[in-house]
């Protein structure tokens, strides 16, 4: 222990002398590290971290092939309607339990405890929903059959809600929380880390599966006054089961598909001739599924980045340390000959970057958490990603191996010359050969190769995201802000009126120039989409290309958005309940359905015949669900006119800055329903962009890590080449002496770093052609052997390694002879 102090405290008066090798290289440290554990924990959370659940490897998502004709579904794949959940339930022989959860919304419901109207993201559950789970509550208590069965108005808030809205506020428990101005009361909070069991959500509480209207199913009205409860045609729930002990997800698929075949036809007749019947299946729920296809191929690509990142820090701050150690060769060789052993050598060392690896790795953790949360933030990740003890594992192990790898580095030249170095005359002559080793210029090239790599990927991916930017929207953006509104009406008359005051009242606010409304916002991914009919028939088209996608929205909406009309009008406020029922296209609908005729006067519609409505209108095809969208054929009908109304989304043009309107917006929505929170206000553009939010996140971080890279790189040089130059001033004074001039120095200095960053970049090369190869899928408008973007890598590399190797070349060219040969 006398030891370990003497070397602690030796260790750290070596590390005091010389604060400029210090610093570098606990910031490269932190710099290294921090990314490499923020990725990972954002990784361990998304991709490795189970679902907070009891035994989740016995948990499973229930998935079918489709859903029957004549039915409407929020995924194809993942939703059920009520009728398969009440039959499947009570298959308890093969399922333990059965646990079903359908969203309030599709984004975000309006609740309020309080005053003060708010947004939060709810579900409806069953009553079984955390028994089954196995989910603890840190107070009160969950539901029951019971309170499923009579729909009571209870809730059970997350641990993150009850920590961010109520302050962890113990008599939150048995207060009211009104969602949608339906009182529910607060009886229990779930266990910490519990975020509900739907990838990428957050979900902030959950009330027993409801039967009342304003409590529907994903936010929609009842169709034909039906909840999703009664309405069998709407398949919007998702379910999860619990096996039964030795029953696998083959042989549960197996004695359930006969039920659920029949059940999935329940209340829809007989199948139709020729009609596939759905396939039931199982996923494991261990993990998030749906994050994996999500977020799963852009972490790796990250954490692969960053993982070069790392190699090219540790490879710096390994040049740094054996050039550093190589001033101090007549230390270790006056230690040998004093009879110092390998062992205490190495120990010496081990402790010098156990400390130096100790202060880098307390910045790399703060570095870490805050990096954590804005790739939370930008990735729009809601769950919690806070680094956990797999994280706080991952980071040990690393700075672990990091310190015995700075610890071994610089033994072998430590030990190379041997005791008898101490009786030459001086540490000038004794360091001559400093920094020539070839392990250094290895790693030189190495570092470069990296670095080109992550300037390729860095290259490809801003220009993708530059491609992505300049797409044509086919309509005037700027100026645009929208929020959503869900009214507390009964009838679709109420929410009429309520649409119409409102949008009068928004038109009179100063700096308004249009408002308009619309049932699915553009740029949220949502869309309505089903065959309709032209002229009463279907088109004679191939079944591919009739689905056509449809809006409900407000009069002026075209003006407002700033898309082109082409021919006939937009939607006016006269076009109302009373008078004949209109419908807008698009300029691909016209081409594929009427070519060669004037649109004008058609009559479109559903394929039962309940709406029909006469085109008055074509515009320009323009951007709907996303930036990167192909058209499509595309219908606008009046919500005045169209099915039932519900949550819409307003569109205000204004005038400056489109924010700058929300608390005028917010004054006369509290002044109609007190209760009603803006939904999810954001610019147009900004919405636009969300539908490119992973490829934003890309290829911004991909651009952060390839000039971090370049940075690293070019500082490591650049130290390399100090203590280089630094150790061979009497050698550069004796060439001097003897005739040489600057420019052959300064040569002499640059020739070696050229001829590593040749290597380096005939190495790189080949490397970046795969990692290209590996982000095909990831770019958009670019090639991934894009001749332009290799050309100006390998430019960024060669200026950086002759920009780092400029300064100390210019050094030894300045260099006194006289004084560099009395230097000792």
């Amino acid at each position: 222990m006398t030891s370990l102090l003497n070397d602690l405290r030796y260790s750290f008066r070596q590390l005091r002398k010389t604060p400029g090798f210090t610093l570098v290289c606990v910031l490269t440290l932190a710099l290294g590290i921090g990314a490499n554990t923020a990725v990972f924990s954002v990784m361990n959370s998304v991709l490795l971290k189970s679902l907070p659940v009891a035994d989740p490897q016995h948990v499973v998502y229930l998935r079918t092939s489709h859903a029957p004709h004549r039915t409407g579904t929020i995924d194809s794949q993942e939703t059920f309607p009520y009728s398969v959940y009440d039959a499947l339930r009570h298959q308890t022989q093969v399922l333990t339990d059965l646990m079903a959860y359908v969203p309030l919304s599709t984004a975000k419901v309006a609740v309020r405890y309080g005053m003060q109207p708010e947004e939060a993201e709810g579900d409806m559950v069953s009553g079984n929903y955390f028994s089954g789970l196995g989910v603890q509550l840190v107070r009160g208590h969950g539901f029951t059959e019971q309170d499923e069965a009579s729909h009571a108005p209870i809730a059970v808030i997350s641990y993150n809600y009850w920590t961010s809205r109520f302050s962890r506020n113990p008599d939150v428990l048995g207060k009211a929380l009104y969602v949608n101005s339906i009182p529910v009361t607060i009886v229990g909070i779930a266990a910490e880390g519990f975020e509900g069991t739907e990838a990428g959500g957050s979900t902030d509480f959950w009330i027993p599966l409801q039967s009342r209207e304003e409590l529907n199913a994903w936010g929609n009205p009842p169709e034909d006054g039906k909840t999703y409860i009664t309405n069998p045609t709407w398949w919007c729930m998702r379910l999860l089961g619990r096996l039964a002990p030795g029953v696998t997800k083959e042989q549960a698929a197996a004695q359930l598909q006969s039920v659920f075949q029949s059940a999935a036809y329940i209340g829809l007749g007989n199948p139709e001739p020729g009609e596939k019947r759905p396939v039931l299946s199982f996923d494991d729920a261990s993990n998030f599924p749906g994050y994996d296809n999500m977020y799963g191929k852009l972490l790796k690509m990250l954490m692969a980045m960053v993982g070069f990142v790392l190699l090219i820090a540790l490879s710096n701050i390994v040049m740094l340390l054996l050039a550093r150690n190589a001033t101090r060769q007549r230390e270790f060789s006056l230690r040998l000959a004093l009879g110092a052993g390998r062992k205490e050598l190495f120990r010496q060392l081990l402790t010098e970057s156990l400390l130096l690896v100790a202060m880098g790795g307390g910045l790399a953790w703060l570095f870490a958490m805050a990096a954590t949360k804005a790739l939370g933030s930008w990735a729009q990740i809601e769950s919690t990603l806070a680094p956990d003890q797999t994280v706080l594992f991952f980071t040990l192990t690393v700075l672990i191996l990091t310190a015995f790898l700075f610890g071994l580095a610089p033994l072998r030249a430590a030990l190379s010359s041997g005791p008898e170095l101490v009786l030459k005359t001086s540490s000038a002559t004794s360091n001559t050969d400093a920094g020539k080793t070839r392990t250094g210029k290895i790693v030189v090239a190495l570092q470069m190769a990296l670095c080109l790599v992550l300037l390729v990927g860095g290259g490809l991916l801003v220009s993708t995201l530059r491609n992505l930017q300049d797409i044509p929207l086919g309509m005037r953006v700027d100026g645009l802000v929208v929020f959503g509104i869900k009214p507390n009406t009964h009838s679709t008359a109420e929410a009429i009126t309520f649409y119409q005051t409102l949008t009068n009242k928004l038109r009179a606010l100063p700096g308004v120039e249009s408002v308009t409304i619309m049932e699915e916002r553009l740029g949220s991914w949502w869309s309505d989409n089903f065959s309709m009919t032209v002229d009463g028939k279907l088109p004679d088209v191939p079944d591919s290309s009739k689905t056509v996608r449809n809006n409900v929205v407000g009069s002026d909406f075209f003006h407002t958005l700033g898309v082109p009309i082409l021919e006939g009008r937009d939607f006016a406020d006269s076009d109302t309940a009373a008078s004949p029922p209109v419908a807008i296209i698009n300029e691909l609908f016209a081409q594929r359905f009427l070519p060669n005729q004037n649109p004008l006067g058609h009559r479109i519609g559903t394929n039962d015949g309940k709406f029909q409505f006469t085109v008055v209108g074509v515009v320009k095809n323009h951007k709907y669900r996303s930036i990167d969208e192909e058209p499509i054929p595309m219908a606008w009908v009046p919500y005045t006119q169209g099915p039932p109304v519900g949550k819409m989304h307003v569109e205000l043009r204004v005038k400056g800055e489109p924010l700058a309107i929300l608390p005028s917006v917010r004054k006369v929505i509290q002044e109609q329903d007190p209760n009603l929170p803006l939904i999810e206000p954001i610019t147009q553009r900004a919405q636009y962009e969300t539908t490119i939010s992973q490829q934003l996140l890309f290829a911004r971080l991909a651009g952060f890590f390839g000039l971090l890279a370049v940075v690293l790189v070019a500082t490591g040089l650049y130290g390399t080449l100090a203590y280089r130059v630094n150790n061979r001033t009497v050698e550069i004074g004796v060439r001097m002496a003897v005739g040489a001039g600057r420019g052959q120095v300064v040569w002499m200095v640059l020739r070696d770093s050229l001829i590593l960053t040749a290597v380096g970049i005939g190495v790189g090369i080949p490397l970046a052609m795969l990692a290209s190869r590996a982000l095909t899928s990831a770019l958009y408008g670019v090639k991934p052997f894009d001749a332009s973007i290799y050309i100006f890598a390998i430019l960024g590399v060669s200026v950086v390694a002759i920009a780092a190797s400029m300064i100390p070349a210019r050094r030894a060219a300045s260099i006194d002879p006289l004084t560099a040969l009395r230097t000792e």
